[in-house]
């Protein structure tokens, strides 16, 4: 992301009492989570019309412009991977 440029977290979580996959592609990092468990998608908010979402029983993929910058981020704030 170029400096000043505004960004967002779009959060990805499982529902309380369940688990889930969220996957980001093209490059295929997956993480599983459970219980109100949460990452989040750091990218350019000029990014956000690009994605493209898709849910399914216990699963999310989550298809990002491809090449980008894009943190993922745990509920903590922490940056915990890049694609």
């Amino acid at each position: 992301m170029s400096k000043g440029e505004q960004v967002v977290d779009l959060k990805f979580v499982a529902a309380r009492g369940e688990s889930v996959e969220v996957c980001f592609e093209p490059v295929g990092t997956t993480f599983s989570l459970s219980d109100g468990e949460a990452v989040f998608l750091r990218t350019a908010i000029s990014n956000v019309a690009s994605l493209e979402i898709v849910s399914w029983p216990n699963g999310i993929g989550v298809w990002v412009p491809y090449p980008g910058d894009y943190a993922i981020i745990d509920s903590k704030g922490n940056e915990i991977d890049t694609l």
